[in-house]
């Protein structure tokens, strides 16, 4: 019997391994891992629960594979299903991982109680973005109970010289005239700044401690940001607080420059400590 089940190993392994996985330029895959993935991702796209089949047909995998593969995400809680309708949705099980990797250092739940206070003192969404390569990715937001409000969503990206917050960075970069130039020339602005606007304002938010966008990078919305800077003197975070265009006139713009690089101060220690 155990040589028959060893010749049988011999015989089906490298058949039934073949099936499981593809090889391609970036090495080899495990086909199950990338078809739950894409369910995973087609779920996250949708905006209505789907069935079996409408999910195996949008992702382009058989119907008895999806189904499996589905089940076995419900039962890591991955996906939810609903008995009634008999579909499929995103689960909880999702969020934790999303967390982790979004804010492995639970930054934005540190500071929240500062940025909620600045929210509602002033009337504008605030959030707590992280230095990422070359980008910054959005870890959370507090708003203000104001009825129109600016609503943006986590794990949003923006390149990291945009805004009010590209100017925290381009002021301490140590940067020429020229490369300035052409990196603001390389962003898209809703309506991009002149050189010589845009220079003065880097200098002022070097002195003040916190820049303002006044509609350049999105039409019709302000935004004042400042860095939050490690212990190694690299700025590793910033708080951005928007609003409406001409919702502030400029002392209100800086009463909340004040009020957002205050917030900053009061946070970088809240980073840091889990350092």
């Amino acid at each position: 019997m155990a040589s028959l089940a060893a010749a049988n190993h011999l015989k089906n392994g490298p058949a039934m391994q073949e099936q499981e996985t593809t090889a391609d330029k970036s090495g080899t895959k495990v086909n199950s891992v990338v078809k739950a993935i894409g369910i995973l991702r087609h779920l996250a796209q949708t905006q209505l629960p789907e069935g079996v089949n409408a999910i195996a047909r949008q992702v382009g995998i058989n119907p008895s594979s999806c189904f499996n593969i589905l089940k076995t995400l419900a039962s890591e809680e991955f996906v939810r299903f609903d008995k009634e309708t008999k579909t499929y949705s995103l689960g909880v099980g999702v969020i934790d991982l999303a967390v982790s990797a979004l804010d492995p250092d639970a930054g934005f739940q540190r500071t929240r109680p500062i940025l909620e206070r600045l929210a509602r003192e002033h009337g504008v969404t605030c959030g707590l973005w992280r230095k990422q390569e070359d980008r910054l990715i959005l870890l959370g937001t507090a708003e203000s109970e104001s009825f129109a409000r600016i609503r943006f969503t986590p794990g949003n990206r923006l390149p990291m010289y945009i805004g009010a917050m590209g100017r925290c960075f381009i002021a301490r970069a140590g940067m020429g005239e020229a490369e300035i130039d052409k990196t603001i020339a390389s962003l898209k602005w809703a309506s991009a700044p002149p050189l010589s606007r845009y220079l003065g304002e880097v200098r002022r938010a070097a002195v003040a401690g916190y820049a303002v966008d006044d509609g350049d990078f999105l039409q019709g919305i302000t935004s004042v940001a400042t860095p939050l800077i490690s212990r190694e003197g690299s700025i590793t975070h910033c708080i951005a607080a928007t609003t409406f265009k001409g919702h502030l006139d400029t002392a209100g713009l800086k009463r909340l420059g004040e009020a957002v690089k205050k917030a900053s101060e009061k946070a970088t220690p809240l980073l840091w400590s889990v350092r």
